[in-house]
């Protein structure tokens, strides 16, 4: 954010420039062109007070035993003010206040404020940071996801199935006049435009659910979308229901991409019994992409573990890479980081854990590390193996997580200062830590390291189960 800042500043000053230039001199004026705003990356929290504070969440279903609800955190010492917008597939808008204590956090069921098969929300915060999630509700459990700091001309999705699994794309045109949406897809047997996908009208201050299969895609074991609305920017989540079609179970909902990147982060990689892990890798550009894969591991690999893999990615091409199938991938938690040098790509994880009780997560990865990460919405249950924290970097450094309460924010008792080895020639820079003491529940979180650090989430989605889900 300060970097745009500082870049608008500058253009204005270029601009200034210019027109004391031209007063002196006179000549042929060129047609006033207007800034374009920089593509949106990974949501990202402000750190400094502003006049108003956007979140733009994914959406979830609407139904008697599905509903979402937005997660608001206020690290501040004052209540925090804003509005909650929902918009619904009905059409109707309905909206509430937003008023959270200080240093607390709230939860709004929007099945409370909006009516529709569909709902999604805005979250519009006055003068102070605050932080923002979404929440869908289940039968088995909850699934978190993250809201997005601006809406966005062009959505990505790298990883997609409709062999035995559903696929629902949610739109939300969270501003009041009408927009289209293209969408393209592609397999394995290349890229398609569906005419019945093409500008299709999204009126304002709406929802617009789409069903893949209603349009004729099926039987797809790799799907990637592409999505691009004009005039008007949108918002874009994916909901997903595996029937066992290629090993997935349970329902994801996952926020877009509104833009590629060449860097991608996952710290939460796993190679455990009942744990399956792959990369989806898309290629929405019009040049080939070479895409290096590299495997950081918390422990010593087998001889001959290469941990550094390259996949040649074709213009408009999707891809997956099982993680599981490396020879010589040790036992344990691993970290990868994915590279495609100067071609923009799209990646997101797939995971499945558990057997009995099993759920898939799809996770897109971190753009940016950070040496302080928040966890917005309080994790409830006692959870071992709660947070995978990766150190790409070569120093080794310390780790500690806090918990936001009434007297500020105070370090979970013995989780201060713990140990993150450094990244030693792909090997090192991983650690997991349990949140199963009661100072590190209920409360938002902060991670905090004095090295540059990316955090992700395994949680457990209800109590007396084993399935997890995962956010960053």
């Amino acid at each position: 954010m300060n970097l745009r800042r500082v870049g608008l500043v500058a253009a204005l000053g270029v601009s200034v420039a210019g027109l004391v230039s031209w007063a002196a001199t006179p000549r042929r004026v060129a047609p006033t062109t207007f800034a374009e705003l920089a593509p949106p990356g990974m949501p990202v929290a402000p750190t400094s007070a502003a006049i108003t504070s956007s979140w733009f969440c994914p959406g979830s279903p609407n139904s008697s035993t599905r509903a979402g609800e937005v997660v608001v955190t206020n690290p501040g010492d004052v209540v925090l003010h804003g509005r909650l917008t929902v918009y619904s597939t009905s059409g109707a808008v309905a909206g509430e206040p937003i008023d959270v204590g200080p240093r607390d956090s709230a939860t709004f069921p929007l099945a409370q404020v909006g009516t529709g098969d569909y709902l999604s929300a805005t979250a519009e915060l006055d003068g102070a940071p605050g932080y923002v999630e979404q929440a869908v509700r289940l039968p088995s459990g909850r699934v978190i996801t993250q809201c997005a700091n601006a809406a966005s001309s062009d959505w990505y999705f790298a990883d997609g199935s409709t062999r035995s699994s559903s696929y629902q794309l949610i739109i939300t045109n969270p501003f009041p006049d009408y927009t289209n949406v293209s969408i393209s897809l592609a397999t394995a047997e290349g890229t398609r435009t569906p005419a019945a996908l093409q500008n299709q009208t999204l009126a304002g201050h709406s929802v617009l659910h789409l069903d893949l299969a209603q349009f004729g895609v099926a039987d797809e074991a790799a799907l990637a979308v592409q999505l691009h609305a004009s005039p008007l920017r949108v918002v874009v989540g994916r909901a997903q229901d595996y029937q066992l079609g290629l090993g997935r179970t349970g329902f994801t909902m996952t926020l877009g991409a509104p833009s590629t990147d060449n860097l991608w982060m996952f710290p939460d990689g796993d190679k455990s019994p009942g744990v399956t892990e792959s990369l989806s890798l898309f290629n929405p550009s019009t040049s080939p992409a070479t895409v290096t894969v590299d495997v950081y591991t918390g422990a010593a690999p087998a001889s001959g573990f290469v941990a550094s893999q390259q996949v040649e990615l074709a213009e408009g091409a999707v891809t997956s890479v099982d993680i599981d199938a490396l020879a010589g991938l040790p036992a344990g938690p691993h970290a990868l980081v994915v590279n495609s040098g100067s071609t923009g790509v799209i990646v997101e994880q797939v995971t499945t854990r558990g057997t009995s009780s099993a759920n898939t997560s799809v996770v897109s990865g971190a753009r940016i590390s950070s040496t302080r990460w928040w966890i917005p919405t309080p994790v409830t249950l006692p959870t071992t193996a709660a947070l995978a924290v990766f150190n790409q970097t070569s120093s080794a450094g310390t780790v500690s997580v806090l918990a936001l309460g009434p007297g500020g924010l105070l370090g979970v008792p013995g989780l201060q200062n713990l140990a993150l080895p450094a990244a030693d020639n792909f090997v090192g820079g991983v650690l997991s830590i349990d949140l199963t003491s009661a100072e590190s529940l209920g409360l938002p979180l902060v991670v905090e390291s004095n090295v540059d650090i990316v955090v992700g989430r395994r949680l457990l989605r209800a109590a007396g189960s084993s399935a997890r889900s995962a956010v960053l």
